[in-house]
């Protein structure tokens, strides 16, 4: 399963608030383009949609359509900060 470290729990809590989605909102990443195992759309949404896996760390979560979480399953979310305060999201292998 898709872990998410603490970077990347203080930056879907900073969108989430700052988007007014509330708790039960999260980051939503969808496969995406041709290489579905590589390319993904994310997004900040309100709620899961119905197939979504949602994985949970604190306050955090994050939507997963089935594609990604196939995708995503042995990753860990990241994130950095970039420039004017941008997020930059990255997936890495688990240690």
């Amino acid at each position: 399963m898709l872990d998410i470290d603490t970077t990347a729990v203080q930056a879907i809590d900073e969108l989430t608030t700052a988007t007014g989605v509330g708790r039960q909102g999260g980051l939503r990443i969808a496969a995406a383009g041709r290489t579905p195992d590589r390319d993904f759309d994310l997004s900040i949404e309100p709620h899961p949609e119905v197939d979504d896996v949602v994985v949970a760390h604190g306050d955090a979560r994050v939507f997963l359509d089935p594609c990604a979480a196939r995708a995503l399953a042995d990753k860990v979310l990241d994130v950095r900060k970039r420039h004017a305060g941008r997020f930059h999201f990255g997936v890495y292998p688990q240690a």
